[in-house]
């Protein structure tokens, strides 16, 4: 019972974004499979992602769609998932749906229609989704760590509801509801800025900080974590999140019995920022620096084209090869992680990234 993981590129120029297809069971057989989608990226990849499962896959059904959270670069191509295949189930967040949540914290007097007709204004390609769901008559379903509980294949580890209610407060959207100093986008456009300024770096010196708590934004937080488990093989899907959410997911993994440092393959949160992960997170989820490059586990970044120097970060990609992970990039390639017993594809084995002896700062 074989699987395989398939990264697709998404976008062009610097901006990029997420697409994944899965499989297992018996690969020759489409009725014998279970065919996951993970995020779509924009609607062109959304349309790669639809050819590249009735093509590789054999199929035209998706047991299971993952919108990981409601950034457009992973919500936008899943509509053409949904619109193009048969798609048993829907996994999205509804913030719509805890807005009650949202305004007792902010303890504003706004009416209920008010704060929701804001939030389904910038939330519009998960609110596309939604309305295409209930439309083909696709039950849908909120991925919480703590209603979902694990299956032996999939395991969601973050976030937990309420982690999930507590961001929302922070969503990007919500900042004319409860603004805090800076807003998200403004910390970015002015790190943006700056000039890039270079740093030595060799196997023995990492420059590679802990990020501050709310370097990661709010919707990038609520990003669903997930474990995929087929016979001794884990992979640990990251999406977007950042430290608070994977710190949150690590001690959820734990509970349940899991060292993610066992983990054999994992996808670099956020096409690989360095606002996304510090040492301490990756110490915890990959294991600490080895002494040598030795590399026994693969990471695997979703990055456009033209992303560099920030997506990936080169530092980033020196902490993950000092804790044993080789990083591969999808720059425009498509990148599959399979089972030893995959069926052959033909295709030839990735260039993992090299080590940088320069990093930005």
């Amino acid at each position: 019972m074989a699987f395989e993981i398939d990264f697709l590129p998404v976008g062009e120029g610097e901006r990029g974004g997420d697409a994944i297809a899965l499989r297992f069971g018996n690969l020759s057989n489409p009725n014998e499979q279970v065919v996951v989608v993970l995020d779509g990226g924009t609607k062109e990849s959304g349309a790669r992602l639809v050819q590249h499962i009735k093509t590789h896959y054999g199929t035209t059904v998706v047991d299971s769609v993952v919108c990981t959270h409601s950034d457009a670069d992973h919500a936008s191509g899943l509509t053409v998932v949904l619109e193009e295949l048969t798609v048993r189930r829907l996994y999205m967040h509804l913030p719509w749906n805890h807005v009650q949540d949202l305004e007792d914290e902010l303890k504003k007097a706004s009416a209920t229609d008010s704060v929701r007709q804001h939030f389904t204004k910038s939330l519009d390609s998960a609110r596309e989704l939604e309305r295409l769901a209930k439309k083909k008559g696709i039950p849908i379903v909120e991925p919480f760590s703590d209603t979902l509980k694990p299956n032996g294949t999939f395991a969601v580890l973050g976030p937990s509801t309420s982690f999930y209610e507590g961001l929302l407060e922070s969503f990007r959207c919500a900042d004319e509801l409860a603004l805090k100093g800076k807003s998200f986008l403004e910390r970015v456009f002015a790190e943006a800025e700056k000039a890039v300024k270079w740093l030595a770096e060799t196997w023995w010196s990492e420059t590679l900080v802990e990020p501050d708590e709310d370097d990661s934004s709010a919707e990038n937080n609520s990003s669903v974590i997930l474990l995929f488990t087929h016979g001794n093989s884990k992979f640990l899907f990251t999406s977007d999140a950042g430290v608070p959410a994977l710190t949150e997911a690590a001690k959820y993994a734990e509970s349940l019995g899991t060292d993610l440092k066992t983990v054999s393959g994992i996808q670099v949160p956020h096409h690989g920022s360095k606002r996304n992960v510090g040492p301490t997170i990756l110490d915890r989820i990959l294991g600490t620096k080895l002494k040598e490059q030795k590399m026994t586990k693969s990471a695997i970044v979703s990055v456009p084209k033209d992303g560099a120097p920030k997506h990936p970060s080169k530092k980033v990609v020196n902490a993950f090869m000092r804790r044993g992970a080789k990083v591969i990039a999808t720059q425009g390639n498509k990148i599959l992680h399979h089972s030893h017993d995959a069926p052959d594809r033909g295709w030839v084995e990735a260039t993992p990234l090299p080590f940088y002896n320069k990093v930005e700062e």
